[in-house]
């Protein structure tokens, strides 16, 4: 008779095969569509078109170990890239530190085990309440926000004198990260609903 623990580790290896490729499709994806800027800021950051959606779906096909993971290698590869290096410190909250927090939709993925079962990535996601969804885009999303006020802070102290150096990063940083929330929570819902699992009837 097997154990438990025995049985459960091909399962722990297939999901980590099927984390890994589609981490690194995610991460493809997301550069090239990085690359399609609708608002390029003098001072880093953009909007673009929908290129933090392939982290955030892996985030919540396969919880936050795996997406904060992903997120953080796709930051640092932008930092490859197209580096903006402001200061010192946003070498490190601009990148690893902002786009590893995307990972933070993973709090809002189903259950381990019932990840396990369903094979298919797709409808892991789709199977998930539309509010759900959408609070996962807006949590991780913040937890970036919060990584460039950080390091706008250290930037705009020089440049922002005599005014509030927290308001002007994140009004500053708020300029491009809201609408990014906007339209990848307007991409990633509606691919949901299309691969929600029927319910018999």
């Amino acid at each position: 008779m097997n154990k438990p623990s025995d049985t459960a580790k091909p399962a722990k290896y297939r999901e980590a095969i099927l984390a890994t490729a589609t981490g690194g499709m995610a991460i493809a994806l997301g550069t090239l569509l990085s690359v399609f800027t609708v608002i390029k800021m003098p001072q880093g950051g953009s909007l673009t078109i929908g290129s933090m959606l392939p982290v955030i779906f892996c985030a919540l096909a396969f919880g936050t170990g795996w997406g904060f993971g992903i997120a953080a290698v796709y930051g640092v590869l932008q930092f490859i890239i197209a580096p903006y290096i402001a200061h010192w410190a946003s070498i490190v909250l601009d990148y690893p530190v902002a786009f590893g927090l995307l990972g933070l939709a993973g709090l809002f993925a189903a259950p381990r085990e019932s990840r396990r079962d369903e094979r298919n990535i797709l409808r892991r996601v789709g199977a998930l309440p539309p509010w759900r969804i959408v609070l996962a885009v807006v949590i991780a999303m913040l937890g970036r926000l919060i990584a460039h006020v950080l390091s706008g802070v250290v930037f705009f102290a020089s440049y922002a004198e005599g005014k509030n150096v927290w308001l002007y990063s994140l009004g500053y940083n708020g300029t491009y990260m809201v609408p990014e929330m906007v339209v990848t929570s307007m991409l990633l819902l509606p691919l949901a609903l299309v691969f929600r699992p029927r319910r018999n009837p």
